[in-house]
């Protein structure tokens, strides 16, 4: 009773208070690798525009934004239109992309499409790695934290007896998680992976709101707003096409 009481504050707390936001950081370059000032840098969330331009050395940051894909569009006159699909944001972290090299305009309107692909551990923090929802949606282990993340997370095992994580030889109660920013006591709690928007694992080098800690951290943020509000939207989207 006691650890359902504790459970449910959790959720209702992070409901009140928000979600940890990340943003994405990177830098526009012109054809000719040169700065680009004021190019335009832009996604939506929950139907909302979000967006920066570039300063003078190319840079820009693009922010709150909660944790999910995002599309990113660059854009700048006389140079196509670029837009970047799944670019994934972690909470609490900047993601980084790539130089952004422009192209010179052949035909009016033309855009070019790019892909991306989230490195799991952060280079701001390497002893920090991260998964989002779409990236273990079909893992069949997702049921089973334990399972889950001794299988995609390196310098994690299970226990013997399979009740708790060992994190690079520390035992499991020198193991602390966290949901949605409040420490939950005892084991890792079992969260519906449909409600899960990301996982994060440290396994060293801690930071100072987890001095506590003794061992590892296994941060847990469920869906925000926005994220359901995407997800509803593109079923959505996809049941449209599928009656027409």
């Amino acid at each position: 009773m006691r650890y359902t009481m504790l459970l449910l504050t959790a959720l209702l707390g992070a409901g009140a208070f928000g979600q940890n936001l990340g943003e994405i950081r990177g830098r526009v370059l012109d054809p000719d690798g040169q700065p680009l000032f004021l190019a335009n840098v832009y996604t939506k969330v929950a139907g909302e525009l979000v967006g920066t331009t570039t300063d003078m050395d190319g840079k820009f940051v693009l922010k709150p934004l909660p944790p999910g894909k995002n599309g990113i569009t660059i854009s700048f006159a006389g140079f196509k239109t670029k837009e970047m699909s799944g670019v994934e944001v972690v909470p609490d972290r900047a993601t980084y992309l790539d130089d952004q090299r422009m192209a010179y305009i052949d035909a009016i309107g033309e855009v070019e499409i790019i892909g991306y692909k989230r490195k799991l551990i952060d280079r701001d923090d390497p002893s920090r790695m991260s998964l989002l929802a779409s990236e273990f949606e079909d893992d069949p282990t997702r049921k089973n934290p334990i399972q889950f993340i001794s299988k995609n997370f390196a310098g994690v095992t299970a226990a013997p007896n399979g009740d708790g994580l060992y994190f690079r030889g520390s035992r499991t109660e020198n193991t602390a998680t966290y949901l949605d920013g409040i420490k939950i006591p005892g084991s890792v709690p079992n969260i519906p992976p449909s409600a899960i928007s990301s996982i994060s694992v440290y396994t060293g080098g801690l930071p100072a709101r987890y001095g506590d800690v003794t061992g590892g951290v296994i941060v847990i943020e469920t869906k925000s707003y926005a994220e359901v509000y995407e997800e509803r939207r593109r079923m959505n989207l996809a049941s449209d096409r599928m009656d027409q």
